[in-house]
């Protein structure tokens, strides 16, 4: 399925605690790549939620000493990175560019740090050595993994997380009844839908049916109490392949303690919030039990759910 996105395997998966993550006022480069062919790499695209789209840079040379900076909007408690190193648009084009291998981290305050990136198309968490109270963060890229094709080094996407407390419920592990197999383009794992990026996603992988009655399933850090879902259902990475996919109308939430729901899910592209007799509970199974069938994949996606 050409949806350009990437994930991991089926059954539970842990996921790292973060803090709430930074929308970003702005953002500049040192330099971009020119748009070729309609296809842009100008700075914006590194916190745009999709990995189908990068900024690449246009320095002469290889991209050392290159660098950009986000406008985090006012003064933020950061301690922690995400970043998603290399051009994401399939396996072949991620290993055809240059990768960061090494970047400074410099903050408002004149604060610098230094870190290493491994050489694999996996996002990658980094841990600030301290928390900086900082209004913006650039990053100089110091040394690269060489590409096969091109000289120029990219980076699709970065998060920036401050120490307040997560905007939704955090998720501590993962479940599907079950998931697509990876192809060129990457894979399908049910953890996609919790990373802020709306081009990676769940897939269901029966092939015997439409994904009416598959699943996801959420566990929850601690007990909280819950009363909304925030979907993007279908593939979240244009409206031509969204049409293309199957996409959700109804579904059941079924809580821990016993108790279930049945709400509507919109057939639309957009992100949705959908509210629901709040519970508190440490997880949740959300049952799809009505779909729309798309054009060409007869596969059940989703690309971001979020409880809060």
């Amino acid at each position: 399925m050409k949806r350009l996105v990437f994930g991991s395997i089926l059954c539970l998966l842990s996921s790292g605690a973060l803090g709430a993550r930074v929308d970003f006022e702005g953002v500049n480069a040192s330099s971009s790549f020119p748009v070729q062919n309609g296809v842009r790499y100008d700075a914006s695209q590194l916190n745009d939620g999709k990995l189908s789209s990068c900024w690449v840079e246009g320095d002469s040379g290889s991209g050392l000493g290159s660098w950009f900076e986000v406008n985090l909007g006012g003064e933020k408690s950061v301690d922690s990175l995400k970043v998603w190193a290399g051009m994401w648009y399939s396996y072949d084009y991620w290993s055809r560019a240059n990768r960061p291998k090494s970047i400074e981290v410099k903050f408002s305050d004149g604060s610098v740090e230094t870190h290493s990136l491994t050489d694999k198309m996996e996002a990658q968490f980094i841990q600030l050595k301290s928390t900086h109270k900082t209004s913006t963060i650039r990053i100089k890229i110091k040394d690269i993994y060489k590409g096969t094709t091109w000289f120029d080094t990219a980076i699709s996407e970065i998060q920036v997380f401050d120490k307040a407390a997560a905007k939704h419920v955090e998720i501590s592990q993962f479940g599907a009844s079950s998931e697509l197999p990876e192809d060129g383009d990457g894979n399908y794992n049910p953890k996609n839908v919790d990373d802020g990026i709306n081009d990676s996603m769940w897939c269901e992988g029966n092939k015997e049916g439409d994904g009416t009655g598959e699943w996801l399933s959420f566990g929850f850090a601690g007990n909280p109490k819950v009363g909304s879902v925030t979907l993007v259902n279908g593939i979240g990475s244009s409206m031509m392949v969204w049409m293309k996919g199957n996409r959700a109308l109804e579904a059941t939430l079924q809580f821990n303690d016993g108790s279930s729901e049945t709400v509507a899910v919109k057939n639309s592209f957009r992100t949705q919030t959908i509210d629901f007799q709040p519970r508190t509970t440490t997880g949740v199974k959300l049952t799809f039990t009505k779909v729309m069938k798309g054009k060409e994949y007869n596969d059940l996606c989703v690309s971001e759910v979020l409880f809060k």
